[in-house]
């Protein structure tokens, strides 16, 4: 395996990871993305322990910071932000084409991440699959009783029984002023998050277009349950698509044994591309 520090156009600073025999341009280039403002390394140096897994087993990955995030400076072109994640990806596919013989693609992404995945798969037909970890917070009904069950869960623990009883419980005031089933107003403004019709759309074209999906949900924010992707999207039926949900893994994966399943489960899946 070797990894070498590359510039890419724009100075977007990135680590091309291959295997140590002569990298098969029929296989798709793996591309991770920036989760949040977490540079290029993922979260828990998550995307350095996958980059390096997928060498092992034959696949040559990027890992780059775009632009105003780690080593990769802000652009000064007045994009906006956007526009400029966009071309931010589309210029690291293009360098991986133009150095390194990559023709298609596959992007990671986590959290913001999964949403710049899911809209840059859409713009560019090279993205022949996509892993999208915790994309797609809109809540169901089923998702907000497991919200509220969460949250009176937390107000029994030790002594909060005449908190959570009392007429001025947090608890009761959240049900009595409950909001509608959509994301809040503060992840979409921290995520450039698809509305669901936009989404829904999204992944009728990019399914007719055969692009594979990998879904990966945890519970520790708006995906409470196994089933939330298939009852957020019930018209949306593939076999392009696979959905994997970790009830024991934090957003994140700071655990090492959540770490080590989600690897199994994204090698397994990528092996489809073989």
């Amino acid at each position: 395996m070797t990894e070498q520090g590359v510039l890419l156009s724009q100075s977007l600073v990135g680590v091309l990871t291959k295997a140590d025999e002569e990298t098969d341009t029929t296989r798709p280039t793996v591309v991770f993305l920036n989760a949040g403002m977490v540079h290029r390394v993922g979260p828990n140096r998550l995307h350095v322990r996958l980059a390096r897994e997928l060498a092992r087993r034959g696949f040559a990955s990027l890992r780059f910071d775009l632009s105003g995030i780690g080593d990769s400076p802000a652009r000064i072109d007045g994009s906006s932000l956007h526009d400029a994640a966009l071309r931010d990806v589309r210029d690291a596919l293009g360098f991986v084409a133009n150095e390194h013989g990559g023709s298609t693609f596959v992007l990671v992404g986590l959290c913001s991440g999964a949403d710049l995945a899911f809209r840059a798969a859409l713009a560019d037909e090279r993205v022949v699959g996509g892993v999208l970890i915790d994309g797609f917070p809109y809540h169901t009904f089923r998702s907000r009783l497991h919200r509220r069950a969460r949250q009176v869960a937390w107000q029994l623990r030790g002594r909060n029984w005449r908190k959570l009883l009392g007429s001025n419980s947090p608890v009761w005031k959240r049900l009595r002023n409950s909001p509608q089933a959509v994301p809040s107003p503060g992840a979409i403004r921290q995520r450039d998050v698809p509305s669901k019709d936009e989404a829904k759309a999204g992944l009728h074209a990019l399914t007719e277009r055969g692009v594979r999906l990998l879904v990966v949900n945890t519970p520790d924010r708006d995906y409470g349950y196994r089933r939330h992707f298939v009852d957020t999207f019930p018209t949306v039926r593939s076999d392009q698509i696979q959905v994997r949900f970790f009830p024991d893994a934090n957003h994140t994966f700071t655990l090492r044994a959540n770490q080590d399943q989600l690897m199994r489960t994204i090698t397994e899946w990528i092996s489809c591309f073989k």
